[in-house]
């Protein structure tokens, strides 16, 4: 039977490991490996589930124990399911002799179990799993060590909880972080997860030499489009825009939704010779139209190139560069790439770049189920 220093000492090493924000499957490990070293029995296993669904996580303290905690979700049938029904304990002292469970009876015992004590594990009114303790041979437990079992299930269960309320919270934490720093139509990353992945580029290029590049992309006609047929056809052009160009990107590149139909592109340690490929790369995925509702939308898009990662340059400026070299593609008919060079103060136009005649307003061919609104 357990003293009360040893329970005492069992109960403050679980605590510790509690503010240790230890995952719940480890915390569960740790839990039923302590157990098995305090009280006179062969395993522990415990199950736990925080629904009505079969148990989330299960440890057992050896592999037995693992099998009989399995065995019993098989089954459906033991003194688990019994104490997560009624919780209630259960104790079993001669396994052979006890009617209750006759086909968890005969695969356990014939594994080596004699004898099962099973407690709740308890969350308010609500029993959320169960401590099994499994014996190789048959025999009452002594009422110290059942009380003991009884008292580290609560106390278990209470830890369990803590853990629990605290993974909830980062996840909800997580959520809302994703949700803040994405955009809701497209699910890309918008302009404050975009100016983060900026600084942390720049830094990286600083200790490596390399550049990074920062293409900005903004649609043209897009407002015709919007005008006569409805931000519900806009909103999908989007999408498919964002789509097709996250096609285009190569492994660790961003694509980013600033507002409207803004794109932004952020290419590490690159050349320029391989920005310009990329960008042409882009302009032939606007030659294909777009399938939506309403029809086939062709637009292109007007794209300004800047480079950045050098000196202290900020994100910020780098991004404005672009910006601004974007509005000199569209001062040029748009549907075509500029690009300010490392160090420059003004926009190039590519060479071989033929000026594009203006799409119609709206460059729209509708399907024929459908008309303009």
């Amino acid at each position: 039977m357990p003293s009360e220093r040893q329970l005492s000492d069992v109960l403050s090493e679980f605590a510790r490991t509690m503010l240790m924000d230890v995952e719940e499957q480890n915390l569960l490990d740790h839990f039923v490996r302590h157990v098995a070293g305090l009280l006179p029995v062969a395993a522990v296993g415990v199950s736990l589930s925080w629904t009505d669904d079969e148990p989330e996580l299960m440890a057992g303290s050896n592999k037995s124990a693992l099998d009989f905690e399995f065995l019993q979700t098989v089954l459906e049938e033991g003194p688990r399911p019994l104490t997560t029904t009624t919780g209630e304990a259960v104790a079993i002292p001669n396994l052979a002799h006890d009617p209750r469970f006759p086909v968890f009876r005969s695969q356990a015992a014939a594994a080596g179990l004699a004898a099962v004590f099973t407690f709740p594990l308890r969350m308010g009114g609500d029993t959320v799993g169960a401590l099994d303790l499994y014996a190789n041979t048959p025999g009452e437990l002594d009422e110290s060590s059942m009380r003991a079992a009884q008292i580290l299930a609560d106390v278990g269960s209470a830890y369990l909880i803590n853990a629990r309320s605290r993974a909830d919270l980062q996840l909800a934490s997580a959520r809302a972080r994703q949700r803040s720093v994405h955009d809701p139509l497209t699910g890309l990353p918008n302009r404050v997860l975009l100016l983060e992945r900026l600084e942390h580029a720049f830094l990286r290029g600083r200790r490596s030499g390399n550049l990074t590049a920062v293409l900005f992309c903004d649609l043209d006609k897009f407002k015709a489009i919007n005008d006569a047929y409805g931000h519900r056809v806009g909103d999908e052009l989007l999408v498919a825009v964002a789509s097709r160009l996250t096609r285009q990107l190569r492994p660790g590149d961003t694509l980013a939704r600033l507002a409207g139909d803004e794109f932004v592109l952020v290419l590490e340690d690159v050349s320029e010779v391989e920005v310009r490929i990329i960008a042409d790369r882009i302009d032939a995925a606007f030659a294909d139209p777009f399938s939506l509702s309403c029809g086939e939308v062709r637009t292109k898009a007007s794209i300004g190139i800047s480079f950045g990662g050098h000196a202290n340059e900020r994100p910020v400026k780098v991004l404005e560069k672009a910006d601004l070299a974007m509005y000199a593609a569209k001062r040029e008919g748009g549907g075509r790439h500029h690009l300010i060079r490392q160090g420059e103060q003004f926009m190039r136009v590519q060479q071989g770049d033929a000026p594009i005649d203006p799409l119609p307003d709206p460059a729209v061919t509708p399907s024929p189920a459908s008309s303009p609104r």
